[in-house]
């Protein structure tokens, strides 16, 4: 992949099925000097949220998970932000990865025997890689989810097979908005081209029916969507959609129940207030879960925006981290118990 800083590639062996893992290494230096920082579209550096503290604590780990038919590169802008932005805060220490994505099975470089999208086997699927890839069972972890992805992460984290998990974010997918469009679903599927001349083409017709608005980031994330085949040679879609039909309405529905029983830091992030459902509308009226919205954004809204997401994300975790305790004086022990008194009154 011919991008700037490109992540770290690898394959996760889970019994015979090879998962291709990202990883993504800070673009900057750490550094208390926040005007030196590299910016990524959508993103106000100004107000960037930095530590300027001694290292205490590792970092965590952020886990991301793309949406159907997409890979874990549609996240490749807001993930090196988001490094960026860890690497800048001097209150961590600098110790392995701290965002990662991958693609499920059926998408991207991964390969599986069986490529059915049972929302149960991609949970598992997620289970299994992020006790691969973290650093150890004591680091937090962050599942992040776009659109089926969310439902998968809900589903792995109230399975509770991932340990240490302390906030789930669900990027644009609601429980009723979710299966109301699935009537529509095959319909929008036979709208769609089939095939392309080439990786430009694809591209140019992402942008132009503003599946994804931001020209750089489709310019990453739509090559990994296409396999090359036939003579002369055309461009396919990787992901048969139509296929994954009968696991559609298994991905969301109970998503909000779930998701408001989650023990843990809850963020929806969503393109537009109106995709909420009535009983997340209820759980939001009595602060059970945060909701930051870009009005500026489509679905995609880690593509439209990257940088803002980024910044959620980084705030979302602050919120929740669990605090470590610093000593800095030492604490005198406690003085013996003076033996009693043995004279006595005359």
């Amino acid at each position: 992949m011919n991008v700037s800083n490109a992540p770290t590639e690898r394959t996760v062996l889970i019994g015979e099925d090879a998962f291709r893992v990202y990883d993504w290494t800070p673009a900057v230096a750490a550094s208390t000097d926040t005007s030196s920082s590299a910016s990524t579209p959508g993103t106000d550096t100004s107000s960037n949220p930095v530590s300027k503290t001694t290292p205490t604590k590792p970092p965590p780990l952020f886990v991301l998970h793309h949406g159907a038919g997409s890979s874990a590169l549609s996240f490749h802008l807001c993930a090196v932000r988001l490094a960026d932005l860890l690497a800048q805060d001097q209150g961590l220490s600098r110790v392995g990865p701290t965002v990662v994505a991958l693609d499920a099975r059926g998408h991207g470089a991964t390969v599986c025997k069986n490529e059915a999208l049972e929302l149960s086997q991609l949970s598992d699927d997620l289970i299994r890689i992020v006790e691969a890839v973290r650093r150890d069972a004591d680091q937090e972890i962050v599942l992040v989810g776009h659109s089926m992805g969310g439902a998968v992460v809900v589903d792995a984290c109230q399975k509770g097979g991932i340990k240490n998990i302390v906030g789930v974010g669900v990027i644009d997918v609601v429980e009723g908005t979710a299966i109301e469009s699935l009537a529509h679903m095959n319909s929008i599927l036979k709208a769609k081209p089939s095939k392309f001349r080439s990786v430009e083409d694809a591209i140019k017709w992402t942008l132009r029916t503003h599946l994804v608005q931001n020209k750089e980031s489709a310019q990453i994330s739509v090559p990994p969507l296409l396999v090359k085949m036939g003579e002369p040679p055309m461009y396919y879609w990787r992901t048969d959609l139509a296929a994954s039909e009968p696991h559609w309405r298994g991905w969301f529905d109970g998503l909000s129940a779930k998701f408001l029983g989650l023990k843990c830091g809850r963020q929806l992030l969503l393109a537009g207030t109106d995709r909420l459902d009535k009983e997340l509308m209820i759980g939001q009226m009595q602060g059970k879960f945060q909701v930051v919205v870009y009005p500026e954004s489509w679905h995609y809204v880690q593509e439209d925006v990257p940088g803002k997401l980024a910044l959620s994300l980084l705030e979302f975790w602050k919120r929740n981290q669990k605090l470590v305790i610093i000593k800095r004086f030492p604490i005198p022990a406690k003085p013996a118990s003076l033996p009693a008194s043995t004279t006595s009154t005359v």
